[in-house]
């Protein structure tokens, strides 16, 4: 069957005639489009393909988000192995944490053998990588450096409304809200969460 598909494949693309670097943008266009769309299956098929044709960081992104997309988060660390862009590693992260593999996430932003103790290294994605070592730092009961990148977080992005409910759940000191943004008492007080990890980063 797969080898059904790839014909196919070949076939719409003009594979045998077309040249790699014309093929390579119909692809990755063809597996976002599937993504956009929810089409997870087709999706991972033609960005499987489009790996096959040209490994770079780019397309191992778009095929490890279409596994990320479709639950498969092993797989998207797996395919991320290695990366170095900011976005495959941010993404690696994600994977990691979803997999249970806090040290691995951890490592994914910081970098290898790096342990920030006191929460002020760079990481990638900006305010929302600051968030995602913060949510890595609250799983692992480190308090103080959970509450140190929630708060780094929030001063590059005082939108992040899942930094607030974080620092809230940890009792911690709240930044003023920005303008428009209303605290909601009954959603953001210590304890509203139960000690679990903040909902956006909770297990599946």
């Amino acid at each position: 069957l797969r080898g059904h598909r790839l014909a196919l494949l070949a076939v719409a693309v003009g594979h045998r005639l077309t040249p790699l670097d014309a093929m390579e943008p119909s692809l990755f266009a063809w597996a976002q489009e599937a993504l956009s769309n929810h089409l997870h299956e087709s999706a991972i098929f033609v960005a499987e393909r489009l790996v096959a044709e040209a490994n770079s960081e780019r397309n191992r992104h778009l095929l490890a988000t279409c596994y990320y997309a479709s639950g498969a988060a092993n797989r998207a660390a797996s395919i991320l192995q290695g990366a170095s862009s900011s976005e495959n590693r941010y993404l690696l992260a994600l994977s990691q944490i979803k997999c249970q593999k806090l040290g691995e996430a951890q490592a994914a932003l910081l970098g290898p053998n790096v342990s920030d103790p006191a929460a002020e290294a760079d990481v990638p994605n900006g305010a929302a990588g600051l968030y995602l070592m913060g949510a890595i730092c609250l799983k692992q009961q480190q308090r103080t450096r959970a509450i140190k990148y929630f708060t780094r977080c929030l001063a590059l992005n005082p939108c992040m409304w899942c930094a607030y409910e974080a620092l809230c759940q940890l009792g911690a000191a709240l930044p003023e809200p920005p303008a428009g943004l209303v605290a909601a008492p009954a959603m953001c007080r210590p304890g509203s969460f139960g000690g679990a990890a903040p909902p956006a980063l909770s297990s599946p």
